[in-house]
Order: structure tokens, then sequence, then C-alpha cells
């Protein structure tokens, strides 16, 4: 039976992504479609219902600890059903599913979010195919800053190396069954607390979560013999590890934004979530102390990483940070037991 689908096919306007636009793939990618589709969503809103600017892991050799993926399908499962839509998931070991799920969505002039193009498997999105799907068009987080509109991706199915299970999430038809602000509010919130609480997770080894991996960077910094001069691989993989901890902590903004819009949303706990928002907000301003370095070009950074004194300076306001989000943490669990009096 001849494909009914036709090679090429590119739906064009699609809004682009990166990280100038929007710090995490995720969130920015779902906003990049959504605006096309002509349902424009807040990326704080985003942030907060998925969790992303609550997140935290680390390992000290994990050059992916900023990756939201660690924690699907939680996060696009509460966003997308916070939103409405309908959805399904496509894994990332079938190459022949994706591909009919990509014909079927770009046919229908949607957009599919994937982990599958460009780089290391954040989530972008794919506006397009070529040769009957073994090209892939779209936007990527990672894909050359050169280029002045979609990438192109040849071969992608070849290229995958390990990741996340979730190939493609595949948005459907909103279906106008939305819950209630107070209750994506508390479902939220619970998820906050859960993302700062829990210290390890299953499908996380090796890793620290939450508040405790605060206190695994900053003691991490304290480890002279992990930022020995002579060795640039490895200060390499301390200057990506330390970058993505400061990407996350530049995020908490984003936790503010969410809380301010949900206490004007939600009245009767606004006073809570306002001084968490506030806390949130010193917490993303200390990223001038713990990302000090005015030129961030890799190799300057990496020498500045071997100066210990510089790094135990880092770490205090590392500790500051954690401090004021376990505040934060409080007040949202105050909110929560308001929210179920």
């Amino acid at each position: 039976m001849a494909d009914a689908y036709p090679a090429p096919a590119v739906i064009e306007g699609v809004p682009k992504i990166g990280f100038g636009v929007h710090m995490c793939p995720f969130p920015g990618s779902l906003s990049s479609v959504l605006e096309f589709l002509g349902d424009p969503v807040d990326y704080d809103y985003v942030m907060g219902v998925s969790g992303a600017c609550f997140r935290r892991v680390w390992n000290r050799d994990d050059g992916g600890n900023v990756d939201l993926m660690y924690f699907e399908p939680e996060p696009y499962e509460r966003i997308l059903n916070a939103l409405g839509y309908e959805f399904r998931t496509v894994p990332r070991s079938d190459k022949a599913a994706m591909v009919a799920a990509v014909k079927e969505s770009i046919a229908a002039g949607r957009p599919v979010l994937a982990t599958v193009l460009v780089g290391p498997p954040e989530v972008g999105v794919i506006t397009g195919y070529d040769a009957d799907g073994e090209t892939l068009i779209g936007w990527s987080y990672f894909q050359d800053a050169a280029l002045p509109g979609y990438c192109e991706v040849p071969g992608w199915f070849e290229k995958l190396e390990g990741g996340p299970k979730v190939g493609l999430i595949v948005l459907g038809e909103k279906t106008g069954m939305v819950p209630t602000a107070e209750e994506t509010l508390l479902s939220s919130l619970e998820w906050a607390v859960d993302l700062a609480r829990t210290e390890t997770r299953p499908g996380i080894p090796d890793h620290i979560l939450g508040l405790a991996a605060y206190d695994g960077w900053a003691d991490g910094l304290e480890v002279d013999a992990d930022f020995t001069a002579d060795d640039a691989r490895v200060l390499e993989t301390r200057r990506m590890v330390h970058g993505d901890q400061s990407v996350m902590l530049v995020e908490r903004h984003s936790a503010a934004g969410f809380l301010r819009d949900m206490a004007a949303e939600v009245p009767e706990v606004a006073e809570p979530l306002e001084e968490a928002a506030r806390l949130y907000d010193e917490v993303g301003d200390l990223i001038g102390k713990v990302w000090p370095w005015a030129d961030d070009k890799g190799p300057a950074v990496q020498q500045a990483l071997v100066d210990s004194e510089q790094r135990r300076q880092v770490a205090e306001h590392i500790r500051a940070a954690r401090g004021r989000e376990a505040q934060a943490i409080g007040f949202l669990e105050q909110a929560i037991g308001m929210l179920k009096q």
C-alpha cells in the first residue's frame, strides 16, 4: 500500500526556540508549538506546572544534570493535562512508529515535540520531514547557530545515543477538560515540594536531588583534588556541571513568576505564595555570586575553577541559596495545608 503522506512535508512559521528565547528546552519547545497553534501559554506557567523551575539534580560527573527528561513522563503529563490537551508519546527505540507519528502530525498541521534532533536528548520541535522520514526538519536548542531557519537531520535515528525513553510527544486536540486553578495549584505545589524533599529516585541512579543537591554542589566545589589544573577534560566536566546548576538557579525566577501569577488566581493562599516567590527571586538573584565570571568562555571558567579560594566563596553563596529555598518550600507547604482545609 502506498504511503498516504507526501515527502517532503514542512510546516512553515513555527516560532524559533533556543536558549536566547527560553532557557529550558521542554517548556520552551512547548511554548513555541502552542504559539504556532494559536493557543499561547505563559512560559512561567509551563515551568511551574511541569516542575521545571523547582528541580535540582546533581552528580559531579554528569554534564547533563540539567536535563528535565530525567523526570519523564511527569513534567509533560502534568502541563498537558493542566492545559487540557490530548497527547501520546512514542518510544525513542521505535523508528517506524516515530516516523509514522511525525507524518500523521505534520499532515494535521501540528509540529511534534521530540528528543531525537540535534545534540543532547533534550526536547526540540519537529516541523517536517524529507526522504520518507529518513530526514527530520525542525528547531533544536543545539543546532548550528549560523542556520537562519530550521535544521535538517538526515540519518537521525542512527545517530541516537542513550537518553530518555520517550522519543516523541504528539499533541492531539484540546478537550476543554481543564482542572480548576485551585486543583492545578495544589498539584503543582505538591510536586514542587516532592522535588525539593526527595533526595534520590530509582530512575536517576548516583544522583542527589532537591535541597540535598545544593549540599552536593557546594561540597563538591570544595574537593580540591577534583579541580587540578593539569586535566582539561575533567575541568571541562566540572565547568559543565557548575553551569547546569547555575542554570537551575536562574530558573528560580520562573518559580517566582509562576507563584505570583497563581497568587492572583487563588487569592486565599496569596500570602504564602508571595513570600515563597520573594525567596525564589532571591535565590535566582544569587547567580552573579555563583557564576561570577564576566568571561564565561569555557577555558577561562575552567581555569577560574582551579582557584580553591574562589570555589569556596562560591560554595558559601550556594549554601545561602539552599537556605532561602528551604524557607520557600516551607511557605509552599503552608499553602498546601491551606488549600486542603
